[in-house]
C-alpha cells in the first residue's frame, strides 16, 4: 500500500537524518503521519471523477517546537514535500499544480502538538514592474516633475512570496515556503529550457523567509555571483544565480 510505503520512508528518515533527540515530544515522524492523514481526510471527488486533494499543506507548531527543528528545517521541508508528492501520486490523487509543504509558528498550538491547514493555492506569476511614462507638458509656471508610480506586484491567494526569481526569459516566478527543483525537465518546479541546464540541476528551499540553493551534481554546476555552490548557499537580495550558463536573478520581497 502507498500509505505504508511512504510511512516507512518517514520512519527511515527518523532513524537516519533526523535520529537525534529532540527537546520536545514533536518528531518528524509525527508530522509525517499527520500529513498523510490530512491528505486522506481532505480528498473530494470532482465532476470528472478524480479524487482531488489540496496543493498546499501548512504545518503549524509552537515556537518552542519549531526552534527545535531550526537547524534541520530546510532538509525537513524538502523530505516532507517529496514524501507528500509521492503519496499523492501513488494513491492516484489529483492536485492542481505542484504540492508544497511549509512550516509555520502558531502560538495557539501547544508544545508537542501539530496542526495541519490546507489550501488550494493558485500559481501566480509576478509580472515585471511597469513604470508608467511621464508625459512632459509645457506650462508658464515651473511645475515639479511627478514621480512615476511603480505598482506593487499582486499578492498570491495565500500570502506574499518571500522571494522572486527572474528567469532568462524574463518570466518572474514567486518563491513561497517549500522545496523547488530547478532544471530543464518539464516535471521540475522551475523549468529552464537551456541545453546547459541539467534535467534536475539544482534545488531551492525556502524556510522562515530565507532561501537556500544547492546543486544536484549537475553537469555544468551552479554559481552565485560567479562563485561555485558547494553545499547549501543562502541567497541574498540581488544575487545572480547561474544554472550552467542560464542566468537567474534573485530578489527578496
Amino acid at each position: 500500500m502507498a500509505g505504508n510505503t511512504v510511512e516507512r520512508r518517514f520512519e527511515n528518515l527518523f532513524d537516519g537524518l533526523f535520529s537525534r533527540a529532540f527537546s520536545s515530544k514533536l518528531t518528524p515522524l509525527q508530522i509525517g503521519r499527520k500529513l498523510l492523514h490530512t491528505i486522506d481526510a481532505e480528498r473530494t471527488p470532482d465532476a470528472q471523477g478524480r479524487r482531488v486533494v489540496p496543493n498546499r499543506y501548512v504545518v503549524q507548531m509552537s515556537a518552542y517546537d519549531r526552534e527545535g527543528f531550526a537547524d534541520l528545517e530546510p532538509a525537513l521541508i524538502q523530505e516532507l514535500t517529496q514524501a507528500v508528492r509521492e503519496y499523492v501520486r501513488q494513491e492516484g490523487y489529483h492536485a492542481e499544480g505542484k504540492v508544497r509543504v511549509a512550516l509555520r509558528t502558531n502560538p495557539d498550538v501547544r508544545k508537542g502538538r501539530v496542526e495541519i491547514t490546507t489550501e488550494n493555492a493558485d500559481v501566480v506569476e509576478m509580472p515585471p514592474p511597469v513604470v508608467p511614462e511621464v508625459v512632459a507638458t509645457t506650462t508658464a509656471a515651473n511645475v515639479e516633475p511627478v514621480e512615476p508610480v511603480v505598482p506593487k506586484p499582486a499578492a498570491s491567494t495565500f500570502d506574499l512570496p518571500p522571494a522572486v526569481l527572474t528567469l532568462p526569459t524574463g518570466q518572474r516566478v514567486s518563491i513561497h515556503e517549500g522545496h523547488y527543483i530547478v532544471g530543464r525537465n518539464l516535471e521540475c518546479d522551475i523549468v529552464i529550457s537551456d541545453g546547459n541546464v541539467s534535467r534536475q540541476h539544482a534545488e531551492l528551499v525556502c524556510a522562515a523567509g530565507d532561501v537556500i540553493v544547492r546543486d544536484r551534481a549537475s553537469t555544468n554546476g551552479t554559481k552565485v555571483n560567479g562563485v561555485a555552490v558547494h553545499g547549501d548557499q543562502l541567497l541574498q537580495h540581488g544575487d545572480v544565480i547561474n544554472f550552467g550558463t542560464a542566468q537567474v536573478r534573485f530578489e527578496k520581497s
